[in-house]
This record gives C-alpha cells, structure tokens and sequence, in this order.
C-alpha cells in the first residue's frame, strides 16, 4: 500500500515540474500583443472559487483565472489591454 502511495505521490510531483518547465519557457518567448476583454466575471462566492476574465486575441478567446477579485477587477469588457502571446504553447498571459 505504501508503494503505491510513494508511486503517486512521485508521478505527481514529476508532473507538476514538467507543466510548471513549460508555463516559464512560454512566459519567456512570448511578444507583447494588443488583446481586447470579452467577459469579466470577478465575483467569488465561495473560498474555492476563482475569477474569470475572457481575452479576445486574432478570433481566438482564452480565459485567465485569478485567485482574488482584487486582481480581476482591474479589467472591464470592451477594454483593450497589452497581453502576452506564446506561439510556442499556444498561451495568453495578461502579465508576465
């Protein structure tokens, strides 16, 4: 039972890394594009919960999740914002 528990726990943590090695390398070659916001939906009901903000870039809609309301409510719909393209991961960041 504990080997199978220590096999989880490993092929967890060399996942993480192996997403977490990605997210840096496509935050490093992204270029800085004009995007424009969709939808913002800040309100967090529960503690889990997370805002959303919807960003519009070259017909293709990505959603970034923030952790608090205080950060997604500096974005309003319509607004045009500098974002961050990776062509690489196919990713779009609002800050890097």
């Amino acid at each position: 039972m504990s080997l199978i528990i220590s096999l989880l726990v490993i092929t967890g943590i060399v996942w993480f890394l192996k997403i977490n090695t990605a997210d840096n390398k496509a935050r490093k070659d992204a270029i800085q594009v004009e995007a424009s916001i969709e939808k913002v939906n800040c309100k967090q009901r529960l503690k889990g919960d997370k805002s959303l903000v919807a960003v519009a870039y070259k017909g293709q809609v990505y959603y970034i999740f923030f952790k608090n309301e205080k950060d997604c409510n500096k974005y309003k719909e319509n607004q045009k914002v500098t974002a961050y393209f990776s062509k690489t991961y196919n990713k779009l960041y609002l800050d890097l």
